[in-house]
């Protein structure tokens, strides 16, 4: 049996952990490598994952000083053996059939990437979630055809399959041959680019539609959901660094995905200052008007057409605000009512 190698990112989950934890360890499938990493929690959550080390011979528990999710999962992937790698958020949690089901089709198919459905939770809510892509298996030349269009960004501007990398089995293989690792430092949307440079370099795909076997925890003080008033720069980076990788791509032309990415990140930044309570009317003012007079994010908007855009006409109403600038104040002082 292929082992598995799992990587949990593990802070401030104290109350969490242990159900993410046993799901895991029940596992049908028990070839695992269970490894937790502990990214400087100041809560119990490290105690929790020194506990189950000594109950489990397959689990590894790593401390370390805190840097953020990407450096944590980058320390996982650099103690793996595992033939294949996971990781799982530690709020969230999976079915037991999960990696079972998994790595059949992955030895069957003899797949570098295999991507699985989710449930996403929200107090008492549960809403299954799915990803518009076709079900099955891909070649190369059906990868390129089929999932290269997007790759980075939907065309209704929406993150594409592989942002989700917990849905994700990949082959550690093509992670250490292409060294594929995620961009420390940045706080948000950091599995962006990891995903898109798997299915970029992958030879084979497989995504079992419908089997929803993860659990999502719709967590609203993660940081995807919460105002960080730097943000933009995170997103600013992560930008610069897709484009370095993609933008000479030789197989697909990837430029106006490249676009839309910049795009969503706007729509994220400028749409949480409006949104935030914790600024003043000016300071919101001020900070959306200096994103959007950004020279990259001008040149962005002057090469994409927004009526061409695939999204609903309020979008791109917003969208046209944004890059003319005019009715910002409006639109704050709508928020604020």
């Amino acid at each position: 049996m292929k082992k598995i190698s799992v990587i949990v990112p593990v802070y401030k989950v104290e109350a969490v952990l242990k159900k993410c934890l046993d799901s895991i360890i029940t596992q049908t499938y028990e070839n695992l490598e269970i490894i937790l990493v502990d990214d400087g929690s100041p809560d119990s959550s490290g105690e929790i994952c020194d506990e189950y080390s000594k109950r489990d011979s397959r689990v590894k528990a790593i401390h370390k000083k805190n840097a953020g999710v990407a450096a944590a999962r980058n320390s996982g992937l650099k103690v793996a053996t595992g033939e294949y790698c996971i990781f799982v958020d530690s709020d969230d949690y999976i079915e037991p059939i999960m990696y079972q089901s998994m790595i059949q089709i992955a030895e069957e198919y003899d797949c570098d990437v295999v991507m699985c459905d989710c449930v996403k939770e929200h107090k008492d809510e549960q809403q299954i979630y799915t990803h518009d892509i076709r079900a099955g298996y891909y070649n190369r030349t059906q990868i390129e055809k089929e999932y290269f269009p997007h790759l980075l960004m939907m065309e209704n501007i929406e993150y594409p399959p592989t942002i989700s990398n917990w849905l994700c089995l990949f082959k550690r293989v093509l992670i250490e041959e292409e060294k594929i690792y995620y961009e420390e430092g940045i706080r948000y949307s950091e599995d962006l680019l990891f995903g898109a440079e798997m299915l970029y370099h992958a030879n084979s795909f497989y995504y079992m539609k419908g089997k929803y076997f993860y659990h999502y925890w719709m967590n609203p003080d993660s940081a995807t959901h919460t105002f960080v008033s730097d943000k933009w720069k995170d997103y600013k980076k992560l930008h610069k660094r897709i484009k370095e990788i993609f933008s000479e791509c030789q197989i697909y032309d990837l430029s106006h995905q490249i676009d839309l990415v910049l795009l969503f990140f706007v729509y994220n930044a400028v749409g949480d200052i409006i949104s935030t309570s914790l600024l003043s009317k000016k300071e919101k003012i001020d900070k959306c008007k200096r994103i959007l007079l950004e020279n990259e994010v001008q040149e962005m908007f002057e090469r994409i057409h927004i009526l061409k855009l695939q999204i609903p006409i309020k979008l791109k109403i917003l969208t046209g605000i944004y890059k003319y600038r005019l009715g910002i104040n409006a639109l704050i002082l709508k928020k604020n009512k």
